[in-house]
């Protein structure tokens, strides 16, 4: 039984990009805080709560075996059952340029969640960098992630 474990890698842009967000938004939370405006309050609460979600919910590993692939978050996992699979097929970064993000994240500690596009249709992305990129198509979904290692059934 082979077993492949990667930890899902943001790039240096990315994480540096994503500290200076969550910086300003603290920043800013506690300069509102402090001037007392209540709708700029709720604005930055709901800002710091999906900001939270992100981190939640944001793919740390992916773990490929004979039977399954498997993406973890800190609160969960989503499995791929590899009898499940129908097709997988490599992915140039150009193919998914240009998708309608639905519900996710474009960057902001990795790219994932649901997003949209011409050829893929609605797919849910899982990828620290955008590079090295697998579709996975399945009965009733569709996954594009990225592994530094060939993915095959």
């Amino acid at each position: 039984m082979k077993i492949h474990c990667e930890k899902f890698a943001i790039g240096r842009l990315g994480t540096v990009t994503s500290i200076l967000l969550v910086a300003m938004l603290v920043y800013g939370a506690i300069a509102v805080w402090s001037a007392g405006m209540v709708a700029v309050i709720v604005t930055y609460t709901i800002f710091i709560l999906l900001a939270i979600w992100v981190l939640l919910t944001m793919p740390r590993y992916l773990l490929v075996d004979d039977k399954s692939i498997v993406i973890t978050h800190p609160i969960g996992q989503t499995v791929i059952l590899k009898s499940d699979i129908t097709e997988i097929s490599a992915v140039e970064r150009s193919e998914i340029r240009g998708s309608l993000r639905l519900f996710g994240s474009g960057g902001f500690f990795g790219w994932f969640g649901i997003f949209r596009n011409s050829k893929f249709g609605v797919y849910r992305l899982y990828c620290g960098q955008l590079e090295n990129l697998y579709h996975i198509k399945t009965l009733t979904k569709n996954y594009i992630i990225s592994s530094s290692v060939p993915i095959e059934l």
